[in-house]
């Protein structure tokens, strides 16, 4: 018995070691980056985590310096990776994989879809409160035949959803109109517009406000949908094991985002006037009403690049082309950067995915 505990205090001191090692900073010269992230989407908050937890320090070379570039909307981001003002990025799947193909001003890599939903973070359809109360998500459909509807941005995860419920699913807006997502706020809180697809944690914070009710979600159908980190592949290509150390980090941040949901909460409220640490929470691990059809996982972070991702990124590219978003049908070559994230995980002892966040929370929109 003895014998048996001093193997297992043995095993315990390799493992810290082996978790030291791995969290020290990166090797080479000290790097000076800008990063750039959105707290209006549930995408955004490991950049929050990292940021207000200073995780960056543990992983990059000793010396780096970071400029955090904290906007509202994705495109400041998209753009900012672009002109070289940021080397990292964190935007929704949809720009993400518009930015690849951008390579005559930039060559913009996406390392990790570290957020992933099966419909349950963008694909959420929301209802003016006065729409009638019904009870499956086929019901809801043939009611947004005729009325009008908004879109949280052209080229978006939104756009993706809204084409599928007219193309695949038969639905015949009487009008569709892309809005911003606070625009789509104030035009269901006037009766101007029927129903919108929304976002998290948007979707919570109108819901909480009275301004409209969930209708259903992605999940219906098993829809794909996730968050990117993205770099600039010269960033790459110059400061390697920086470019890794921040995927360590980033790591980590899911991992904390997992085990510490309300302090995350409350970080990321910090960041947004309006919102409510509550609302946050439930925009994290909220329940959807059962009616929404929604089940009970909301989020997988940290998935790696396996076969069904490879697929969700060629079916999504292909409709992106479709719709004249991209210039061709095909994943661009090396647009999925796959060799940090795999080389990060190893390192940390990390076998992927990171977890899952599952609807165990108060139901989106009674938290106030």
């Amino acid at each position: 018995m003895r014998g048996a505990s001093v193997v297992l205090v043995g095993l315990m001191m390799i493992a810290s070691l082996v978790a030291d090692v791995a969290a020290q900073p990166a090797k080479g010269e000290p790097v000076n980056i800008g990063v750039g992230y959105f707290p209006s989407w549930n995408g955004g908050w490991s950049g929050v985590v990292i940021k207000k937890k200073e995780l960056w320090k543990k992983y990059l070379p000793a010396g780096s310096t970071v400029r955090w570039d904290v906007v509202l909307v994705g495109f400041p981001v998209f753009n900012g990776l672009l002109a070289n003002k940021l080397q990292i990025g964190y935007l929704g799947d949809a720009p993400a994989m518009v930015a690849t193909t951008k390579r005559e001003t930039a060559d913009l890599r996406i390392v990790s879809l570290h957020h992933w939903s099966p419909g349950n973070i963008c694909a959420i359809v929301l209802v003016r409160p006065d729409a009638p109360d019904l009870k499956t998500p086929q019901e809801w459909l043939k009611w947004l035949n005729g009325k009008t509807y908004g879109v949280a941005g052209r080229a978006s995860c939104g756009d993706r959803f809204t084409s599928f419920l007219e193309t695949r699913q038969g639905v015949k807006f009487g009008e569709k109109l892309y809005l911003g997502p606070e625009v789509i706020k104030t035009q269901l809180q006037a009766g101007k517009i029927d129903a919108a697809q929304q976002f998290e944690p948007n979707v919570s914070q109108i819901v909480a406000q009275g301004i409209a009710k969930v209708a259903f979600t992605g999940a219906t159908w098993n829809w794909l949908e996730g968050s990117a980190l993205m770099m600039r592949k010269d960033f790459i290509d110059k400061n390697y094991e920086a470019a890794k150390g921040w995927v360590k980090a980033d790591l980590e941040a899911l991992r904390f985002i997992i085990e510490n949901p309300r302090e995350v909460a409350q970080m990321v409220a910090e960041e947004l006037p309006g919102w409510t640490p509550p609302m946050v929470l439930t925009a994290l691990n909220g329940k959807f009403p059962p009616h929404a059809a929604a089940g009970d996982v909301n989020e997988i972070l940290g998935h790696p690049f396996d076969d069904k991702m490879q697929k969700y990124f060629k079916d999504a590219y292909a409709f992106w082309h479709e719709v004249k978003a991209v210039p061709s049908a095909d994943i661009p070559d090396g647009a999925l950067y796959g060799k940090l994230l795999d080389e990060a995980a190893s390192e940390l002892g990390i076998k992927l995915p990171i977890g899952v966040i599952r609807a165990t929370g108060e139901v989106k929109g009674t938290q106030k």
